[in-house]
């Protein structure tokens, strides 16, 4: 349940996963009072380490988030920034405990981990936030206002891609065994999943590509650049939908960079049945074939997303930045939308800590991002089994393909069975 704060009383934070991105979380709970943090590699958090135990002499540094959370009783909040694999073990650990909880994008690695988050946070009655920053801005309002108003008339397709620079983020090598590095805890490391050996081009950054650990290039940008089309087209109501995926094949542990995914959307309230495309690798600047204007979708092909409706098109940037109608003479006929989306104020991560101290909700919060995650992850399950889907919101389950359901939720290894069971 939220809690009233004191004008000058700090939220007490545990910050999850310190290096990399994590540093950012660290920078943000610094400004309240970080009481402990945790991570496995003492070298790659070593710069994080080192700036909270400068300001908060007292925190306690963990390598084990487990321990962390059965020792620490006094927490207000908790920042996540693990890989992906560990995004749900750490985050039920911390609903569970009442807290506040800011995880970053995607939410988990698999669509019983967003539903079980999304039915946490609810009942918990907590803050929360995933970090697709983007969600925060003026630009996704504006789309959304748009839209809303009419203004592209129905809209019933939109095309998203990731950028073209990130196809080495998120390796296609099964590496090599190497000898694990002296800071690391590989078997902290590996968590929840099946244990393996030790291979380069895993730890610290390229574990996004190992199906075992990350979500692909689909999960490292869908929560980001497709996520103007969910809340905009309100894709994040619809009760069913069905998903297909064609292209360059998984192999045994990574995923493909070169795939098209499709997801069809039946009419939700006004909203006109659609199709979402998401284009990545070989096929970034290739989508699937549109149903739309062929001329239209070639000249806005290189923007990270773009929305074709009877009317007219709207195109949009990195992290939902950059919102345009196309052509400018088209935006210029229809003007600025009436605002009726709140603005919020100080951006993403400032978001989250107002709507503790003021006991509100968040821009992202988990109830609309663990669905616009459960959209992604239900077209990495299409990227794994390459069947034409048939999935039920409602339900939580494919309704044509068993072998997809087998896919929905993956045992987790002895001693991280918390919040699976």
């Amino acid at each position: 349940m939220a809690r009233t704060y004191a004008a000058n009383e700090k939220i007490r934070f545990a910050c999850i996963g310190i290096g990399g991105m994590g540093g950012k979380g660290v920078g943000v709970a610094s400004g309240e009072q970080i009481v402990a943090a945790a991570d496995v590699d003492a070298n790659h958090a070593g710069g994080s380490i080192k700036k909270i135990k400068e300001k908060f002499a007292d925190a306690k540094i963990y390598t084990d988030y487990r321990k962390l959370f059965d020792e620490q009783k006094g927490l207000d909040a908790a920042w996540v920034a693990t890989p992906d694999h560990h995004h749900f073990p750490a985050s039920v650990r911390a609903l569970d405990a009442g807290l506040a909880l800011y995880c970053e994008k995607p939410l988990c690695h698999d669509i019983y981990e967003a539903r079980k988050l999304r039915e946490l946070a609810k009942a918990k009655k907590v803050v929360t936030q995933m970090g697709n920053q983007g969600h925060s801005g003026e630009h996704v309002r504006l789309l959304c206002e748009w839209i809303w108003q009419g203004s592209l008339g129905d809209v019933t397709e939109a095309h998203v891609r990731p950028p073209y620079n990130e196809m080495d983020y998120g390796s296609r090598n099964a590496g090599q065994p190497a000898k694990v590095p002296a800071s690391l805890d590989w078997d902290l490391w590996q968590g929840p999943v099946k244990e393996r050996e030790f291979r380069t081009g895993i730890h610290p950054a390229t574990w996004r590509g190992w199906i075992d650990y990350g979500t692909g290039l689909l999960g490292d940008w869908f929560c980001h650049n497709a996520d103007g089309a969910v809340w905009a087209l309100k894709l994040n109501e619809a009760d069913t939908c069905e998903v297909e995926c064609e292209g360059e094949d998984p192999n045994a542990t990574n995923w493909p960079h070169g795939v098209r995914v499709s997801w069809k959307f039946p009419k939700r309230g006004e909203m006109v049945p659609c199709v979402m495309r998401w284009s990545s690798g070989t096929y970034n600047d290739k989508p699937m074939p549109p149903t739309v204007d062929p001329e239209r979708v070639a000249a806005v092909a290189k923007h990270p997303s773009a929305y074709f409706g009877t009317k007219g098109t709207a195109v949009s940037g990195w992290w939902m930045d950059g919102v345009r109608l196309f052509p400018e003479s088209f935006m210029k006929e229809v003007g600025k939308p009436k605002t009726v989306i709140p603005r919020v104020k100080g951006g993403h991560e400032s978001d989250f800590i107002n709507a503790i101290r003021m006991g509100g909700r968040s821009s992202a919060d988990f109830d609309y991002s663990a669905r616009l995650t459960e959209i992604m992850l239900v077209g990495n399950v299409a990227n794994l089994v390459r069947e034409k889907l048939a999935y039920d919101f409602r339900a939580g389950k494919f309704t044509n393909s068993e072998k997809a359901n087998a896919l929905i939720r993956r045992e987790p290894r002895k001693g991280w069975e918390f919040g699976y069971v």
